[in-house]
């Protein structure tokens, strides 16, 4: 094949792959607050309570559990104090807590039942 096929080929999509991701962050910059529910593999949580100014978990210091992502967002999640990110459902918390990203923390808790498996 022409080099200069191969060239223009890797331009046009790194422009097209770009012009999106531009697109996207534009979209979300100003993008603060916490949604009404999350979703953990199988696992949906609603939102509880009130906004706060941390994470409150239930007492104790709030562990650092890891992140989720909205689009291009990342917002930080945290859990019970002692508990840990896992893969495993059984391991995972009843109740997290979600940095809002404005300065402000959303509790939601687990509904209780997993999710069929084809609504992934």
């Amino acid at each position: 094949m022409n080099p200069r096929v191969i060239g223009c080929a890797v331009i046009s999509v790194a422009a097209f792959v770009g012009m999106g991701v531009l697109g996207l962050s534009v979209a979300f910059r100003d993008a603060e607050g916490c949604p009404p529910s999350l979703q953990w593999a199988d696992r949906a949580y609603l939102a509880h309570g009130q906004l706060g100014p941390s994470p409150d978990v239930g007492g104790g210091d709030a562990s650092y559990i890891g992140s989720t992502f909205f689009g291009p967002i990342t917002r930080r999640a945290y859990g019970p104090p002692g508990s840990s990110p896992s893969t495993d459902a059984a391991a995972r918390p009843p109740i997290i807590a979600l940095d809002c990203g404005d300065g402000t923390f959303r509790t939601y808790r687990w509904r209780g039942e997993p999710l069929p498996t084809g609504t992934l």
